[in-house]
């Protein structure tokens, strides 16, 4: 059998401004095409209209709004004989984080193009902080299917 590489953990450094991973990871998950002064230029937009219309710092909004929209489980597919099941699989603090601002970010883009993506994502970061808004749905329909699985997984013996 061939072996696994073994994956080194690769540090994020927080970003200058509010010394933050998360801010720091956001920033790169808006990126495109390598135009990181673009992305961050929307993100500290977005924070200061975060800041102006909860009249809270943004970092307390933004860490509030990823712990309601960050998934526990998840599930994934699995092939038993000649069935393929889905089963309900517990996910770890990174990804949890990485789908987080995955759905953040699909949620901000959805919004429309009439607006400025800054104003975008800040009301889809206000959104997620008050349990609203596209994140918030994407997390509650994926609670659901996991919930759904649950019953139909609960006889299998999964080694």
């Amino acid at each position: 059998m061939r072996k696994k590489k073994i994956i080194k953990e690769h540090l994020i450094k927080p970003d200058l401004k509010y010394s933050s991973e998360n801010v720091s990871k956001l920033i790169n998950k808006i990126m495109k095409d390598g135009e990181k002064r673009k992305a961050k230029k929307i993100v500290y937009q977005a924070a200061q209209l975060v800041e102006k219309k909860n009249s809270l710092p943004f970092l307390d909004v933004l860490e509030k709004a990823l712990a309601n929209i960050k998934p526990t489980l998840i599930t994934i597919s699995r092939k038993f004989g000649s069935l393929k099941q889905r089963i309900p699989v517990e996910i770890k603090g990174r990804r949890s984080i990485k789908l987080a601002l995955k759905w953040l970010i699909e949620g901000a883009r959805k919004r429309g193009s009439n607006k400025p993506m800054s104003e975008n994502l800040a009301e889809e970061i206000k959104d997620a902080y008050n349990k609203s808004g596209e994140a918030f749905k994407k997390k509650e329909n994926i609670h659901k299917e996991v919930m759904s699985n649950m019953t139909s997984t609960s006889s299998l013996k999964i080694k």
